[in-house]
């Protein structure tokens, strides 16, 4: 066994040495291109060269509102989300004050559709 003076038990362990130039905190976001937008400069109105992305909430409410309604399965298809990522959506569109309706068809399946009041 080997005895420890009392200096050396007290006494704080290396440091290292500072980086002088640290990395940004967000370094894994880039510098985002601008927007683009639908007006030119000059105030003539011209065509958008990207199309507006439309929103899964904007698709699930799509699906909902055909006249048959949509199955989860499909939900999941057009939103790539799982199962209960989508009922969750389907409470959201409850608790906006949208009115769901839930059925059975004939196979069994549970649809689920928008009200034309909702």
């Amino acid at each position: 066994m080997t005895k420890t003076s009392k200096a050396a038990a007290t006494r704080a362990p290396k440091q290292r040495a500072r980086r002088t130039n640290p990395k940004p905190a967000n370094r894994r976001y880039g510098k985002r291109a601008p927007a683009a937008t639908g007006s030119p400069a000059n105030g003539k109105s011209a065509a958008v060269t990207a199309p507006i992305r439309q929103s899964k909430k904007a698709a699930i409410v799509g699906l909902l509102e055909r006249p048959n309604g949509a199955a989860i399965s499909d939900l999941t298809a057009v939103t790539g989300w799982q199962v209960h990522s989508v009922r969750a959506a389907l409470t959201g569109l409850r608790k906006d004050g949208r009115e769901l309706i839930r059925a059975k068809d004939d196979d069994g399946v549970t649809r689920y559709r928008l009200t034309s009041a909702g």
